[in-house]
């Protein structure tokens, strides 16, 4: 069940694009932690949707009457990050090891032996689970496959980016009873292997665990892509795409607490599609990962290419074909910061990232850079912003920052503000709020 509804638990309100009579283009924000867009949503824009706006979610029921966590698969067409393994980091040789040394070693896995028997967090062994599937439980999975969100998290974070994909089908049956003796395998639930398309074009069949769906513009907007994908189960997931504009999400703003949160979160969600400006760039390294994913991990089109792979732009083409004219003097990201020393050495490191010296915070250098970005910036304006103004300060100032952004007066809203700050995100999780 969602949380109940809470304001935030300040006297200070969030900042909304201000109202303008006779103007319906820009949309009021939804505030969410980044967890929201990090449960598994299988891609499904109703189930993201219900969860952005906390709503009760009807479409949770599948045709039989029983509910949709049991048997939810991922959407056909949507787009997907698929996850590596970083692999298991080289232990030194036992032999050479002091006393001490191994003593420790034996500590920590001790410690990490007992954190998994009691992953549920409330004090019962997992090996007391419910049917007494020991292996299973102690994977973070039930017996329908739905993993735990510690579990899924955990599983992330040992993993790093390969490319995009785009999901073909999520049909391959699993049995849930496997051995002779009819008692559950315990296994396949949680290996289910899901069909996806590289932009090249070949196929492969990935672990449903190792991919995370993402928030595509077409999510926001319907009128960018004239449909949008609907829910799926192992009994409809052929289910054609229905225009559906009163599924499109609002524009979001995502509050995260700390660097690494915030590099993951932007880079999963700004897509080929989009142009990406971050505020309080430093020297430049989220900039700089957000353009070498643009550029080298795939822009997967929904149509299969064709033979001579047309529709591929996973070599670094995707800013000409956005252009629509090969206009290579306009950029897909930029940087901006107040620091003249930043920006100087982003520059030095980065040379082919674009960055610009400005203040959001004074009025006319807002202005400016809004300028830079209709000169400079794919589309004009920028659809995804992060904003890193210190993850310590204080909200008032992140929130004064944040107003001056939402207001300015950009060619098309931006649909995604990604905003690092501990305070923001604990006030916005304090009592329940989410």
């Amino acid at each position: 069940p969602h949380p109940p509804k809470t304001t935030m638990p300040t006297n200070l309100s969030l900042p909304q694009p201000p109202l303008i009579e006779n103007d319906d283009s820009h949309q009021r924000y939804h505030y969410v932690p980044y967890d929201v867009l990090e449960t598994n949503w299988l891609g499904d824009p109703r189930r993201i949707r219900s969860m952005v706006k906390r709503e009760e979610a009807p479409h949770d029921k599948i045709p039989d009457g029983s509910t949709d966590e049991k048997h939810a698969r991922y959407v056909p067409g949507v787009l997907v990050w698929v996850l590596l393994s970083k692999g298991k980091p080289k232990q030194p040789n036992n032999s050479a090891r002091s006393g001490q040394d191994t003593l420790a070693l034996h500590k920590k896995r001790r410690d990490k032996k007992n954190k998994r028997k009691n992953i549920d967090g409330d004090g019962h062994s997992q090996k007391e689970g419910a049917g007494g599937d020991k292996k299973l439980q102690r994977s973070g999975s039930d017996r329908n496959g739905a993993v735990s969100y510690e579990t899924m998290m955990s599983n992330h974070s040992r993993k790093e980016f390969f490319l995009r994909a785009r999901v073909i089908s999520d049909d391959e049956v699993i049995s849930e009873v496997g051995a002779a003796d009819g008692k559950s395998s315990g296994k396949g639930s949680s290996q289910r292997r899901v069909l996806v398309r590289y932009s090249r074009g070949a196929t492969y069949r990935v672990r449903a665990y190792n991919l995370i769906p993402v928030l595509e513009p077409s999510f926001h907007d319907t009128a960018i892509d004239g449909s949008l994908p609907t829910l799926t189960s192992q009994k409809n997931e052929q289910q054609a795409h229905t225009p559906t504009p009163s599924l499109s999400l609002p524009p979001l703003v995502v509050i995260v607490p700390e660097t690494n949160i915030y590099r993951r979160v932007a880079k999963t969600h700004t897509t080929p599609d989009d142009s990406f400006m971050e505020i309080g760039c430093d020297y430049g390294i989220t900039v700089d990962k957000i353009q070498t994913s643009l550029a080298e991990a795939g822009d997967v089109p929904k149509s299969q290419p064709d033979g001579d792979g047309n529709n591929d732009s996973g070599d670094g083409g995707t800013l000409d074909n956005q252009n629509g004219g090969g206009d290579k003097d306009r950029v897909s990201c930029l940087g901006v910061d107040r620091s003249k020393e930043s920006i100087d050495i982003a520059n030095e490191r980065y040379p082919k990232c674009k960055f610009a010296l400005g203040n959001v915070l004074i009025s006319n250098e807002m202005s400016s850079i809004r300028t830079i970005c209709e000169q400079s910036l794919v589309g004009s304006a920028p659809s995804v912003i992060c904003i890193d103004v210190n993850g310590n300060r204080e909200i008032e100032g992140v929130l004064e920052c944040l107003t001056m952004v939402i207001n300015e007066q950009w060619k098309r809203q931006p649909r995604m503000i990604i905003v690092k700050s501990r305070f923001f995100y604990w006030e916005m999780k304090k009592d329940g709020g989410w």
